[in-house]
């Protein structure tokens, strides 16, 4: 079974100890719709980021509790007190991405937070939701937040588009809870999926000689009834079994 690994967040207990964590429904979902298996990747010794990837099938960069800070992309932005950041994890997934530039065939995942550290080392910027939380279109009645909260449109002939498997049509329901959005993006980055309000809800990057996508939303939650993070896992899945297929044993 292929391996990949799941960047992890940063926390620090009351006591002071430092420790990783990652949200399990990430690593059952992987499991059960990706057929791979999951090691976590502490949010530490960036250095060594080129040596993890050589031996891992595949990178998946998950949503946390936590923002990019804002000196990774505009020095002007301002550090909100009342946000919680987390620089160790943002050192650590700009080394993986750098080194995974080397690895072609080595697939990469971001979803919210992590589709935003694509963006963010690839030289994009990030900006604030409307205050007025008018991005999320579709409220759901049981109050379910991880429910769907609009639709996204995806892009003629990209790589969310042409997914095998997926249904006819170009507008799929997606959950929503992040509180940035992509700002603006160089011209390596391809916009996969926009929202009504025309907020960037998907990328990708060195496409189509790599499989590198960024979702805005979390495709580990309600997974089983979304045809779209169905298609995306099994993607993910396909090409993560290629390269350990290719990868020398041992």
């Amino acid at each position: 079974m292929p391996v990949v690994g799941v960047l992890a967040c940063s926390n620090q207990s009351a006591t002071g100890t430092t420790y990783s964590r990652v949200n399990r429904t990430v690593v059952s979902q992987l499991a059960r719709h990706a057929g791979v298996a999951s090691v976590l990747i502490p949010a530490a010794e960036p250095e060594i980021a080129g040596a993890v990837l050589s031996v891992l099938d595949g990178l998946v960069l998950p949503g946390g509790p936590t923002f990019v800070h804002p000196a990774g992309y505009d020095a002007a932005v301002p550090v909100q007190p009342s946000r919680e950041y987390d620089r160790a994890r943002d050192a650590v997934a700009g080394a993986l991405l750098a080194a995974a530039a080397h690895l072609p065939d080595l697939p990469v995942l971001g979803s919210c937070r992590g589709m935003q550290e694509i963006a963010v080392h690839s030289g994009g910027q990030l900006r604030d939701t409307d205050p007025t939380d008018s991005h999320r279109r579709l409220p759901d009645d049981n109050g379910d937040r991880w429910g769907p909260a609009h639709p996204v449109t995806l892009t003629p002939g990209g790589l969310l588009a042409d997914l095998p498997g997926l249904p006819p049509g170009d507008q799929f329901l997606v959950n929503s809870q992040h509180s940035q959005v992509v700002a603006r993006l160089p011209d390596t980055v391809d916009i996969e999926a926009i929202a009504p309000d025309g907020a960037v809800e998907a990328i990708s990057v060195d496409r189509p000689h790599r499989f590198v996508l960024g979702v805005q939303w979390h495709f580990e939650q309600h997974t089983a009834g979304s045809p779209l993070d169905l298609a995306v896992l099994a993607e993910f899945g396909r090409r993560c079994r290629t390269r350990h297929g290719g990868r020398p044993a041992g």
